[in-house]
């Protein structure tokens, strides 16, 4: 393994770092199983409030609720969602706390050489701080673009329940539309350069069994562009491979579930074909490889600035273990 930091050591980290020839299976087996289960388990327990959105949109459509309004059929829909508001929390806090554990085993390999091993402790508290800290550095630089844009949609949605005209409509909120757009591509730019920046976070917070975020600006200085670079590599090969498998999982996929949805009328008769042994086995499949290949591809993808991290400035990690071997 390099001992020092470099392009090839960032690129080739993923498959030269310790217990590569278990990791790179185990890993992404573990993600897909997990995940997998977890979202058909909240797709099981919600069925009679998916099963209620289902109805009321068929409601809709029979009894013609709203025809001319679409401000109120948008209100009768999103009143019907409301029971999924409290299963989306459950959904974003449990994947939350799974991608943690996740995220954590993962760095646990590049920073410590450590075998994969999943578990709920210190090293998972502070990878779910570190997370968030992400997510509102995420938020932060897409939160005004997204507000002109949904701003935009609402104005549209107005003034076609008024009776404006689709150009009238237009020319009054496509300027917006194109200004988040340019906007958001501006701000993409920035985000890129920050998120390179503070990237090696999540392996310096494994690395010093304390929450590390800033701190990352200063393991990356001078490796911005050896990170970046690397990553990219790594995300668009690896983006591409994923794209490529996931329309070939979907094909197989579709045509074993397309029996079920044969006669398929009603909001009841949609529950029942979802729920359904064969469709469950079927979706079970598809996730299981989809997610396989995203687990691996999130592994790999971490890897350049978990080197990094490894190399903190402050003391490489490689060093430490050269003096252990040696005292």
């Amino acid at each position: 393994m390099p001992s020092r930091f470099s392009f090839d050591g960032a690129l080739m980290f993923a498959f030269r770092a310790a217990h590569v020839r278990s990791f790179l299976w185990v890993f992404p087996l573990a993600f897909a199983g997990v995940f997998t289960l977890f979202s058909l388990a909240i797709l099981i327990f919600a069925k009679d409030d998916f099963l209620q959105v289902f109805q009321t949109i068929e409601m809709l459509e029979q009894a013609s609720v709203g025809r001319g309004d679409p401000q109120a059929v948008f209100a009768a829909i999103l009143g019907a969602m409301e029971p999924l508001v409290g299963w989306a929390v459950f959904a974003m806090l449990g994947s939350w706390i799974i991608w943690a554990m996740f995220e954590a085993a993962s760095q646990r390999r590049y920073v410590r050489d450590e075998r994969f091993s999943l578990g709920f402790g210190g090293d998972e508290i502070r990878m779910m701080a570190v997370g968030l800290c992400w997510a509102v550095m995420q938020t932060l630089f897409i939160i005004v673009p997204v507000l002109m844009f949904f701003g935009a949609v609402s104005t549209a949605v107005g003034l076609a329940a008024d009776g404006v005209t689709e150009s009238q409509i237009a020319s009054r909120v496509v300027g917006t539309i194109l200004g988040a757009f340019g906007l958001w591509i501006v701000l993409f730019f920035f985000y890129a350069f920050f998120a390179t920046r503070l990237a090696p976070c999540f392996g310096l917070t494994i690395k010093d069994k304390a929450f590390r975020f800033f701190d990352a600006w200063n393991v990356s200085r001078g490796r911005f562009w050896p990170i970046l670079g690397a990553y990219l590599i790594l995300t668009i090969v690896g983006g591409i491979v994923v794209s490529i498998a996931d329309q070939l999982l979907q094909l197989p996929m579709m045509f074993m579930m397309a029996p079920a949805f044969e006669n398929v009328q009603t909001g009841d008769d949609i529950a029942a074909a979802f729920m359904s042994s064969g469709v469950i086995v079927v979706l079970a499949v598809y996730l299981i490889a989809r997610l396989f290949l995203s687990g691996l591809l999130m592994h790999v993808a971490g890897a350049p600035a978990a080197f990094a991290a490894r190399h903190d400035p402050r003391g490489s990690v490689d060093d430490t273990y050269r003096v252990d071997t040696f005292s």
